[in-house]
């Protein structure tokens, strides 16, 4: 079913599936890389704006099928095909965690969500990204919720986590930092002893930089300076000034300064941002911090993110669908933390709390759910990130299985409780 509504939507509207925005970008970037051999974005500048890894991805597709409309339709059916993996890895990430009625509910949602099958169709980073994410978490699982593995097994693991943070981090930025969240959460599980920790930290960020190294040569080259990340930094924080987005237009705003070339505009941005916060935060404060916590907060979640020309007609019925599934996912984030306080007691044994898991009901009647805390941390770190930048309702779409996960696991309690099912006393461990 994933696999047919990906690709009826791509054969029946093709060329139709555009933003004229971001995707032209990317479009234009793979196809000059091809032929010139440099990485540019929008412009014929080279440029360290976007990452090289979708980029990479979508000029590999050219190569074999052209940079005509033709490569533009190979790409949107490659990630078809990816759009269907990630229902695949959607539902086997919820069924190590929680239970097969949870994990067929998440597949469902994730096979038919309208935002996933458009975002499937633009060429536009989230449904690479999305796949990265979840085998992510996979890894992120295998190291802190595995039993005892071997030292030379926990070293590679390690390692291969700095390789997987730096792929994402050269597919989307944001995401360069959360190793730090996570080392802290397996410092509170106590799982791993200190010693090995730090052995295991330093393998981590040894892989991190070995894999992020030619990027860092390519850009000193290109740009006689150090470039970590993004040389984009300045626009979302610029963007991220205006106060529920007034006073924006799809250009910016009219008092933007001018560059003379990407690092100069990224540089006066931050500047302006600056500039912005120090005139208006001390005459609107209240204003300001709402938008910079609450504000900004629903903005990145509680929008679904549908770009009205293509899907205009049923555009209401999205907004209303995601807005249920938004207050959904927050009430089975609610339940899965008042039940991990709350039955801690029964697992002391594990390890409380530090266990991060809770257990399930007697009779197999579900409850069970496995690194709530794990998964949360995920979320919280984009958002405090994105709510000092700037974030938008497309910054969610890869975190939607995670949104699907809690929201299901909710529904699917509330069901059992309306139904009468019995739960029983003495919850079951988790054992997967």
């Amino acid at each position: 079913m994933a696999l047919v509504l990906r690709f009826g939507v791509i054969y029946a509207q093709g060329p139709a599936l555009t933003l004229e925005s971001d995707d032209v970008g990317y479009i234009n970037c793979a196809a000059n890389w091809l032929a010139t051999g440099t990485m540019t974005y929008q412009g014929e500048a080279p440029t360290a704006f976007i990452g090289p890894v979708f980029p990479a991805f979508v000029a590999l597709i050219f190569a074999g099928c052209g940079s005509n409309e033709t490569g533009v339709q190979a790409v949107r059916y490659v990630q078809a095909v990816l759009g269907v993996l990630i229902v695949l890895l959607a539902y086997l990430l919820a069924i190590r965690l929680t239970e097969e009625r949870i994990a067929f509910l998440v597949a469902f949602l994730m096979a038919v969500y309208p935002p996933n099958i458009m975002v499937n169709g633009l060429i536009l980073t989230e449904t690479l990204y999305t796949v990265f994410l979840l085998g992510y978490i996979f890894l992120l699982l295998k190291l802190s919720h595995e039993e005892q593995l071997s030292y030379r097994a926990e070293l590679f693991l390690f390692g291969l986590l700095g390789a997987f943070t730096a792929i994402l981090t050269l597919t989307r930025a944001p995401n360069a930092l959360y190793p730090v969240i996570f080392l802290a959460y397996l410092w509170w599980r106590g799982k791993i002893p200190i010693p090995r920790l730090w052995r295991n930290t330093a393998a981590l960020v040894l892989v991190f930089c070995v894999v992020m190294s030619p990027w860092w040569v390519r850009n000193y080259i290109q740009f006689d300076r150090f470039i970590p990340f993004s040389s984009g930094a300045g626009e979302p924080l610029l963007l991220g000034t205006y106060v529920n987005m007034e006073g924006l237009t799809k250009e910016g705003a009219a008092d933007w300064p001018v560059g003379n070339d990407e690092l100069d505009a990224q540089q006066k941005y931050k500047e302006r941002a600056l500039e912005r916060l120090e005139e208006n935060v001390p005459q609107e404060p209240w204003r300001y911090f709402k938008w910079y916590t609450w504000g900004k907060f629903m903005l990145l979640w509680s929008r679904a993110f549908v770009w009205e020309p293509i899907w205009w007609s049923i555009v209401p019925w999205i907004t209303k669908f995601h807005a249920w599934v938004f207050w959904a996912t927050l009430g089975g984030i609610g339940l899965t933390l008042w039940r991990w306080w709350t039955r801690s007691d029964e697992i002391r044994a594990i390890g409380g709390r530090r266990a991060d898991e809770v257990p399930g009901d007697a009779f197999g009647a579900g409850g069970q759910f496995r690194a709530p805390i794990l998964l949360l941390s995920l979320p919280f770190y984009y958002t405090v990130v994105h709510n000092v930048y700037f974030g938008f309702a497309r910054y969610n779409v890869p975190f939607m299985p995670l949104m699907f996960l809690f929201a299901a696991y909710g529904l699917v309690e509330l069901s059992d409780y309306l139904l009468g099912v019995e739960k029983g006393g003495r919850p079951r461990m988790i054992y997967k």
